[in-house]
């Protein structure tokens, strides 16, 4: 009688308690990164039943650690809610001053900037790319009468404040393509590519051939090296907003025809100022010159409108910043947030206005430091425990389709689409990533195999093995979580 209570009671235990579950799924993830690798890490691992809030698996869930890329699901997601799917960025084309009967335009030609950060990409075919942007602005100002311009072409980027980057990004992200920050006016994503020719033996430097499109007073100091073919893309471009001098230092790989990396252009709302006025001249519409507003003060209201240019919808953004992990859509969704919250167009007012979302969203921001919306900050950081709830209260209020809609897919799309190959995991994790320096992320959603849904973020800072050692590591506690009961 003794002995057959004891059993019973055992198998009421092994069971019926969901610790029991949880233990199981606790004791995988940490038998993976019961490793070498990460003996000397900070690690944070979170993962949540998507219903009840149970908290399935925890490794310091609250630690406060740099998320690098992950953070992008607060800021796109939050922006969703707030700004709406079907918000429009909107540049617009007007004038200030009277239009004579010959077409001399006495007054100012404005190129009123919302911030679209989207705006001359090649990344939505629908939309012109930067070219046909100037054609088009060329064409609507012929359109409108104007046939000479008596003033200035002024690009008019005080919708944003006149810093773009955060205060906290690192010297030797600046020049590059990915840290251009977001500006009141952002065109053809805010880059330029170099293009090297003549790479020739492992050692020397390699030739600049070109570089487009062009940058006024940019200035090129080429530092590069060739080095063994299979090194892969080693080049940094220093430089930040407003500096013209760029060193190109590090290496790339050796190897037959053209090389090219991408660069942060100084000022964008300059740039497309010179641009306008460059490509009008070619049409025989003189301006006297080209400049930029960027205090609000200056300009209170805007003139006469001749034509605006909208963006996709927001919802179109945010997929695509999320499957590429864009920082410049990122950071200009960030000051959107705080034009439309706090009245004012600036990362830290965006911030603040997160931080709104978040309260009002029932999500504990203790443990949190943003110091910017793109991750790209070192001194941004937040705990596993944070994300994986915010991910859980969004998608209790806006649905799990609504919230799975916007992150790659394993095995299908974005970052994580080669992950999950040969498993029946593939098409059932939703995540996004994070990167960079001894810093990798993944957060999201997983529907487990017996049908049940989980919020997790997994972040690893300091770690002493490769990218592909920690990514596999990465890829074996989402399916941990997956093959959870």
């Amino acid at each position: 009688m003794y002995k057959s209570t004891i059993y019973i009671l055992l198998f009421y235990l092994i069971y019926s308690n969901p610790l029991i579950a949880q233990s199981k799924l606790q004791s995988g993830i940490e038998r993976v990164l019961a490793s070498n690798e990460l003996k000397h890490s900070n690690v944070s691992v979170c993962v949540m039943d998507l219903e009840s809030g149970d908290i399935l698996a925890d490794v310091r869930a609250k630690k406060s650690l740099t998320p690098a890329s992950s953070l992008k699901v607060i800021t796109s997601l939050t922006a969703l809610d707030i700004l709406g799917a079907d918000y429009q960025f909107s540049t617009k084309i007007g004038y200030e001053g009277s239009l004579d009967p010959d077409g001399t335009l006495q007054g100012d030609l404005y190129i009123y900037g919302s911030g679209d950060p989207t705006l001359g990409s090649t990344k939505f075919p629908a939309y012109p790319n930067f070219e046909q942007l100037l054609d088009e602005i060329t064409k609507v100002i012929k359109a409108a009468g104007i046939t000479c311009i008596d003033g200035s072409i002024i690009a008019d980027e005080s919708v944003f404040n006149s810093f773009p980057i955060s205060p906290s990004w690192q010297w030797n992200d600046l020049g590059n393509y990915y840290a251009s920050g977001a500006w009141g006016i952002n065109v053809n994503e805010n880059q330029y590519t170099i293009y090297f020719d003549g790479r020739g033996k492992v050692g020397r430097r390699p030739n600049i051939k070109s570089y487009y499109p062009q940058v006024p007073k940019l200035q090129l100091s080429n530092e590069l090296a060739v080095d063994s073919a299979g090194t892969g893309d080693n080049a940094y471009i220093f430089g930040g907003p407003y500096n013209y001098i760029k060193r190109i230092v590090g290496t790339i790989p050796a190897g037959d025809g053209v090389f090219s990396i991408k660069g942060s252009i100084p000022d964008p709302p300059y740039f497309l100022a010179y641009h306008v006025h460059q490509e009008l001249k070619k049409n025989k519409i003189l301006a006297n010159d080209y400049k930029v507003n960027f205090n609000p003060r200056k300009k209170k209201s805007q003139g006469t409108i001749i034509h605006e240019f909208r963006s996709p919808p927001l919802a179109d953004i945010v997929r695509r910043n999320n499957l590429e992990s864009n920082n410049l859509y990122s950071e200009a969704i960030l000051k959107s947030l705080g034009l439309k919250v706090r009245k004012g167009g600036s990362g830290q007012l965006g911030i603040s206005a997160i931080k709104r979302y978040m309260k009002k969203l029932g999500v504990s921001y203790a443990g949190m430091n943003l110091e910017d919306g793109s991750g790209l900050s070192a001194r941004t950081f937040i705990t596993s425990y944070t994300l994986a709830e915010f991910l859980r209260k969004y998608a209790l209020k806006n649905g799990i389709e609504q919230s799975t809609k916007y992150l790659p897919q394993g095995g299908v799309s974005g970052t994580i689409r080669s992950m999950f190959a040969k498993s029946s995991a593939a098409g059932k994790i939703w995540a996004k990533s994070g990167s960079m320096k001894d810093v990798m992320s993944y957060t999201g959603y997983v529907k487990s195999k017996s049908g049940k849904w989980r919020s997790f973020s997994i972040i690893i800072n300091a770690y002493a093995a490769k990218n592909k050692i920690i990514r596999a590591k990465m890829e074996k506690m989402m399916k941990e979580i997956y093959f959870s009961s």
